[in-house]
């Protein structure tokens, strides 16, 4: 039944994901597949947990900073494998439990840096924030390119008047190389910074109010 799900998502798209298309794809009925999940959101959070399982942890450095970094990086990897994700999550309702350790890994960095509580969980909004807007504007462009013309709003950026835009007509030019480069590496290394504060030290191996800070194990997948 998941497969099935997953396969439906992954040719249609998540808007054709519903408990008649995979009855469908299974050959049986709508009924037959409500005995096993209660609704479409059931089967949703089965399938983003299967995806979730398939990301791997990776061997994190025990400098908090650098662990939290990477943390960071692991999720947008895993979330840009498949986009359609970005949509499902976005509206904050679902979650894969099977990906709770990269969100305790995100969370403990934050903690290991010197945030309180509240912080260190506005942190991890901030990040699944800017790496959501990330994906979805990425996927955006991919879907500007494929029309085969130029993007209106470069049209409109490069024809500003110099007396009325001043700055923006001095960097007219600027504006297609721009849509090209990937800068979430920039985008996180700001925020991250913003966050801890303006000396960006977070205490060594984890050391934190007299308690040790170790992170959760990083060995194996979930």
């Amino acid at each position: 039944m998941i497969t099935a799900a997953r396969v439906i998502v992954e040719r249609e798209g998540i808007e054709a994901l519903t408990m008649r298309a995979v009855a469908r794809e299974l050959d049986s009925s709508a009924m037959a597949i409500y005995r096993h999940v209660r609704d479409k959101d059931q089967l949703l959070v089965l399938l983003l947990d299967q995806l979730a399982q398939e990301v791997s942890r990776p061997a994190l450095p025990q400098e908090p900073r650098a662990r939290l970094t990477q943390a960071c990086r692991t999720m947008r990897d895993g979330l840009a494998e498949h986009p359609w994700i970005v949509d499902v999550l976005a509206q904050g309702d679902l979650i894969a439990p099977s990906i709770v350790w990269l969100i305790e890994e995100i969370v403990s960095g934050f903690l290991a840096c010197d945030l309180s509580h509240e912080q260190a969980v506005d942190g991890y909004r901030a990040v699944w924030e800017l790496t959501v807007g990330d994906l979805i504007i990425r996927r955006g462009l991919e879907r500007t390119a494929a029309l085969g013309r130029p993007p209106f709003v470069l049209e409109v950026l490069r024809s500003v008047e110099a007396q009325e835009c001043p700055a923006l007509a001095r960097v007219a030019d600027q504006w297609a190389a721009a849509r090209e480069r990937d800068v979430y590496e920039m985008s996180l290394e700001a925020l991250i910074e913003g966050l801890i504060g303006y000396d960006g030290e977070c205490i060594g191996e984890g050391q934190r109010g007299g308690e040790t800070w170790s992170g959760p194990s990083t060995t194996g997948n979930v």
